[in-house]
């Protein structure tokens, strides 16, 4: 497709396009917007903040549930120009102070589910004028008696005709945070370019069309359902089915009840469904195809329980580097898009040979279709941006073929006597064990120098285990020097909204 245009205006093009067709659908409500409706609202909203701030603000943040207000809100900002700083709502204490802080925004539409994490850090907001609510006005307003508090309905205009943004493509559109994972959280700001490219490039492997509805429960502060679910059903004519939060135990019912097509999911979600008990509603859906990044269990058996066909992995997405590449429909290895270069490399950013697992080096072809900079940290772009290539922090190879493989992430590889071991494998392995729900491994300092690795485990309901069992099972499928050498047993593995392990957690324990 290859569109050049803004947010803003390609919502307005398919609400004219698409108009009475369902455009979005909200778990477990079935609250249902089309797309001419949907954008009245964003309209509505848009000319009412207008009518508030008198000009576009640079930057607006937003610390929200998932819901037709966030996405409005989301919607309305592409509209009049301003950047979205899309707020973690998992953060607290001084990663919440510093992101809110980042860009100095004064306005921030959050909800009073927020009230008590903004109030931890009130005294560290050194910009924040003005809060714009859509609910707990009463709980927020007790927390900032000092600030002006609006309701999201109360700026509702009757103006809903559309506002037109005839800004370059290449303007930034918002500012998303990395998960924080392997260090302090980045703001990487993206360009308008960036997020319609991203769910242009998310069609074909996935061949969705206008008769697809995308079920989507991750925090629309995040690239995977912000623009590889919702921007791709819109661009498509199709549906979102929007849920706050991912349920193990609503997943299988509410894809049947609102006719999800298709859905995207982390290796570790795809875990939890594979360690649930069967129910009848896992057979009974129109999913026709799913992708998991990385993915635990294997195809043949996915698929066989679930009556779904699983595109067996071979992609590669980040909110810094963006969608570089896409996965075959049947074949694990992944394809490089014509608009990126990738490389594999040593730690001299040599290139190593076919089959050797190194980091990850990308470059675009086309601008703005990586993200343009980590927002107020010029170091950290400075060294992510070096000899001509993004650095991804990522663990990569190619096979003879030229075919993608990822590995792992570069912080979250083991060395153990010499070995570089990739926490997955580990992981994958320990999984295989049939009494073993739920694993996460890392890497902790040896008595023998290097680091050895340490998994914890959360066993099935009712099945005992010990460390030994866990171990010996280990040693008839992983490599020596990757067998654990410590192990813990928890009731759960604490896990980010995007179903990531939150390993730092782990070492901290």
């Amino acid at each position: 497709m290859a569109l050049r245009t803004t947010l803003g205006e390609l919502l307005h093009d398919c609400a004219e396009r698409y108009a009475q067709r369902p455009f979005l659908t909200i778990a477990p409500s079935g609250e249902t917007w089309t797309y001419a409706a949907f954008e009245q609202l964003v309209n509505r909203f848009a000319h009412g903040l207008l009518a508030v701030t008198g000009r576009p603000p640079s930057h607006v943040a937003i610390m929200l549930e998932n819901g037709v207000d966030y996405l409005a809100a989301s919607y309305a900002l592409k509209k009049i120009g301003s950047v979205e700083v899309s707020v973690n709502r998992a953060f607290r204490g001084p990663a919440l102070a510093r992101t809110i802080n980042l860009t100095g925004t004064p306005y921030l539409i959050t909800s009073g589910a927020h009230a008590e994490a903004l109030a931890g850090i009130r005294d560290e907001l050194t910009a924040l004028r003005t809060l714009i609510v859509t609910d707990g006005e009463a709980a927020v307003r007790a927390a900032f008696p000092a600030l002006e508090v609006l309701r999201f309905e109360a700026l509702l205009a009757e103006r809903d005709d559309h506002i037109r943004n005839l800004a370059s493509d290449l303007t930034p559109a918002a500012i998303m945070f990395t998960s924080g994972t392997t260090g302090v959280s980045k703001g990487c700001q993206l360009s308008h370019r960036y997020a319609i490219r991203t769910a242009e490039n998310v069609v074909p492997p996935f061949r969705v069309t206008g008769a697809d509805a995308v079920y989507s429960p991750y925090p629309l502060a995040h690239i995977g359902p912000a623009y590889y679910d919702g921007l791709t059903a819109m661009i498509t004519g199709g549906r979102l089915i929007l849920r706050d939060g991912f349920s193990l135990s609503n997943f299988w019912p509410e894809i049947c009840e609102f006719g999800a097509t298709w859905f995207m999911m982390l290796g570790s979600v795809q875990q939890l469904l594979w360690s649930a008990p069967e129910r009848p509603e896992e057979r009974m859906h129109k999913v026709s195809r799913c992708w998991a990044t990385p993915a635990p269990v294997p195809k043949a058996q996915f698929d066989a329980r679930f009556n779904t066909h699983l595109i067996p992995g071979g992609g590669y997405g980040s909110t810094d580097a963006g969608w570089v590449v896409v996965p075959q429909w049947d074949h694990p290895g992944g394809i490089v898009l014509p608009e990126f270069e990738v490389a594999i490399v040593d730690d001299n950013d040599d290139p190593v040979p076919p089959g050797t697992p190194g980091e990850l080096l990308v470059r675009s072809r086309e601008p703005g279709i990586i993200s343009d900079e980590y927002f107020g940290m010029p170091e950290a772009t400075l060294a992510s941006r070096r000899n001509l290539w993004f650095h991804t922090g990522d663990i990569a190879r190619f096979d003879e073929a030229g075919l993608f493989y990822f590995v792992c992430r570069k912080a979250e590889r083991i060395r153990v006597r010499g070995e570089m071991v990739s926490a997955f494998e580990v992981e994958e392995g320990v999984l295989a064990h049939p009494d073993i729900e739920d694993c996460a491994a890392i890497g902790v300092p040896s008595p023998l120098g290097e680091e050895e690795i340490k998994v914890f485990i959360v066993p099935r309901p009712g099945r005992a285990l010990t460390a030994d069992a866990v171990q010996a099972h280990c040693a008839t499928r992983m490599a020596k020097y990757m067998v654990p050498a410590q192990t813990v047993f928890l009731s759960e593995i604490p896990r980010t909204p995007t179903g990531k392990p939150e390993k730092g957690k782990l070492a901290a324990m």
